[in-house]
Order: structure tokens, then sequence, then C-alpha cells
């Protein structure tokens, strides 16, 4: 079963996620109040049809289909990061050696300051990562031309503050980074899952 890989100390960054800075204020009775918005968000996800990839309603078929997807290396960091989020999501039991699909994903950054003083020092950056990804299945015949069963492309968006020390500020952008490629690898499992549910049912 193919590893996951680790990073070398190259200096980049962690990203927050924009959307996961921002904290709700509730009411003083929080047990009721919990409560009710629980329901709330259950019924809202079941309307939706959102289902845990893993979970009782996962069908054993798209469990089976999900396993069967090898992930293919990535350069940088931050694609090393995303492939063993995605490893982690998308086979947790580990990879296997002779998968019948194969992932493609490439990465692509950009760094731009959002902050910024008088004297032109920036204070904070947005990091911007997308994921362009294509599934294909290793069986095609030969003298075929292999297309993509599935083909997309992912964002997200990673915040982080710009510090007076070297070292911190390294450390600050790598969190964003490792921040940002969950943030892609939830999304693309997702989006390989309900792909396979819509083929079973088909």
């Amino acid at each position: 079963m193919a590893k996951r890989e680790s990073c070398p100390g190259i200096p980049s960054g962690p990203r927050c996620t924009v959307h996961g800075e921002s904290r709700a204020r509730f009411p003083v009775n929080r047990s009721r109040s919990s409560g009710r918005l629980a329901l709330t968000l259950c019924l809202a996800l079941a309307a939706c049809g959102f289902e845990p990839l893993y979970g009782e309603g996962a069908g054993r078929e798209t469990v089976a289909e999900m396993a069967e997807i090898g992930i293919a290396p990535m350069p940088d960091r931050i694609g090393q990061k995303l492939r063993n989020a995605l490893i982690d999501q998308v086979t947790p039991r580990g990879q296997l050696a002779d998968s019948r699909y194969q992932l493609d994903v490439v990465v692509t950054t950009r760094r731009d300051g959002v902050a910024v003083q008088r004297d032109a020092t920036v204070t904070r950056f947005n990091l911007y990562v997308s994921a362009q990804f294509r599934l294909f299945d290793r069986q095609t015949p030969p003298g075929e031309r292999r297309e993509p069963l599935l083909a997309g492309r992912s964002h997200t968006i990673a915040a982080f503050n710009a510090l007076s020390a070297d070292f911190a500020n390294i450390m600050a952008e790598r969190d964003a980074e490792d921040r940002a490629a969950r943030d892609l690898a939830s999304d693309i499992t997702q989006r390989l899952a309900a792909f396979f549910r819509r083929r079973a049912g088909a």
C-alpha cells in the first residue's frame, strides 16, 4: 500500500480559512438553543441529501469504489499536504498498490496582501489555493483514448497575519496551507463520492 508523504522543510505557508475565523454568539440558555440549532442543521442537511461519506447511509458500492482510487503524487509542500489529506479522507484504510482509478490533481496558489499600513507594510495576507482534479479509469482498453470520468476545480482562501519574526511568519503561513489542504480535500472527496453515488444509481 502507498504511504503518506512527509513534507520537506520548505519555507511556505499555513493558511487559516477566512470563513473559519468568525464565531457566533448564542444566548445564555445554551443547552436549549444548541439542541434547536442541531435539530435545524440536521433537517437542513437531510433536505439537501447530505450523507457522511463513511456513515450508515453510504452505499457499500460507493465506499468500495472510493477505496479503488489511487492519488497521484503532487509537488511542493502544499501538494504533499493535499495528497495526504486526500488519502486520509478518500482511502482512510490506505492506498491499494493496483487501484482501478487514478486521481490527478494540479495545485496553484497566489498570495495577496490585504491589509497594508501607510508605510506600505503588509500586515495580513490572503492565500488563494486552487486544485484542478481529474479522475481516470486505469482499465481503459488499449487503443482507446483515456478520457476523465470526472473533472473539476476546487477553490479556497486562507488568511494569515504577517508577523515581525521570520520563523513566526513561516509557521503562520504553513498553518494556513494545512487548513487550505484539508478544505480542498474535503470538497474533492465529497464530489468524488457524489459521482460514484450517481453512477451506482444510473
